[in-house]
């Protein structure tokens, strides 16, 4: 697998299977896969090995820079098996996993533990929203503009992690022309375009992703959104909550916003 492939299939099919975590690759596609020459000007070839910083996927406000995650490796070996980093798991992890269970107790702010002092003060409140049934992408936009260090869940995840699309840079994410209209912002689009790009012979390296083409490939024709990450003021939330569309809100993260 040459380095674009590589990033293409690897880098964007762990952030895929991983919604909980946050990838700091370039948007700009030749970045990731342009070494720096040696000191003969020769540029190497590809090692097989890319580094990106990876890390809890933006904690209320900071992003991977103000956490300062240091750069995680996805390697290749010449053989072709591929080594990927071990996440660190967070409360967003355990949202993701109990996404598709369709826990009652996970419903409204105030039972999930938010003070309610903090409805009287600025906050930042993150947390996973899981729907009644599945809807297009226009219709989760009229319930709430999702922003962007917020992720789109494209599939129930009952047996895992659900899978998210996170990328709000249509057409300059992950090393391919996202749509032929750089006009358009839907992620549903995006998702749906790399899945497109995949070919069958990667299937092993997504099977080691924790990712199956075939059902990748039923999720982007459906194009349905099951659920999405909110991150926003203590009162969104709980109004988000109440909204008959919503079966679920889970509290990840409450930040009071220092002065």
């Amino acid at each position: 697998m040459d380095c674009a492939r590589f990033s293409r299939v690897v880098l964007m099919g762990f952030a895929v299977a991983n919604p909980d975590q946050s990838m700091g690759f370039t948007l700009v596609p030749d970045d990731e896969c342009r070494p720096h020459p040696d000191h003969d000007g020769r540029i190497p070839p590809f090692d097989g090995s890319l580094r990106v910083p990876l890390g809890h996927r933006m904690r209320a406000g900071k992003d991977l820079g103000e956490q300062r995650v240091p750069p995680a490796e996805f390697r290749q070996d010449p053989s072709g098996e591929i080594h990927l980093p071990v996440p660190r798991p967070w409360r967003l992890t355990e949202a993701m996993f109990s996404f598709g269970s369709g826990d009652p107790k996970a419903t409204g702010l105030l039972r999930l533990g938010v003070p309610r002092r903090l409805n009287r003060h600025r906050a930042v409140v993150h947390a996973v929203v899981a729907l009644k049934r599945p809807l297009r992408e226009e219709e989760v936009n009229d319930l709430h503009a999702i922003g962007l260090d917020e992720v789109l869940l494209l599939s129930p995840g009952q047996d895992g992690k659900p899978f998210g699309w996170p990328f709000a840079y249509p057409g300059l994410v992950g090393g391919f022309d996202a749509f032929g209209s750089p006009g358009s912002t839907s992620r549903t689009a995006e998702f749906r375009r790399w899945v497109s790009l995949l070919q069958p012979q990667d299937a092993p390296a997504l099977k080691r992703l924790g990712l199956d083409l075939p059902e990748l490939r039923r999720r982007a024709g459906e194009g349905l959104v099951h659920g999405f990450t909110v991150i926003s003021s203590p009162g969104v939330l709980e109004h988000m909550a109440k909204n008959p569309k919503a079966r679920s809100v889970s509290l990840v993260d409450v930040v009071p916003e220092i002065r």
